[in-house]
C-alpha cells in the first residue's frame, strides 16, 4: 500500500499541470514515424509513432517553424 507521501507518476504530472507547470504541446511528424529531434540548445525529443510532445517554449517555437511538424488539435 502506498504511503501518504507517495504519489503515482501520472498523478504527479497532473498536479504539475494543474498548478501552472509546463503544459505539453503535441506535434505530428509529417515526414517520419520515428526519429530523434535535436534542438539548438542540445536537448532532444523522440518522435514515436509519428508524434512528439514538448513543453519548453523554445522547443515549441522550433517545431512550430519546422515544415515537417504540425500541432495536433487540442494541443496547447
Amino acid at each position: 500500500m502506498p504511503k501518504d507521501n507517495e504519489t503515482s507518476m501520472p498523478a504527479q504530472l497532473s498536479t504539475l499541470k494543474l498548478a501552472g507547470g509546463p503544459v505539453s504541446v503535441t506535434f505530428r511528424d509529417k515526414a517520419f514515424r520515428s526519429r530523434t529531434v535535436v534542438f539548438p540548445d542540445g536537448h532532444t525529443a523522440i518522435v514515436e509513432r509519428g508524434v512528439v510532445a514538448v513543453s519548453t517554449p523554445e522547443h515549441v517555437a522550433f517545431l512550430d517553424q519546422h515544415a515537417d511538424f504540425e500541432r495536433v488539435d487540442g494541443s496547447a
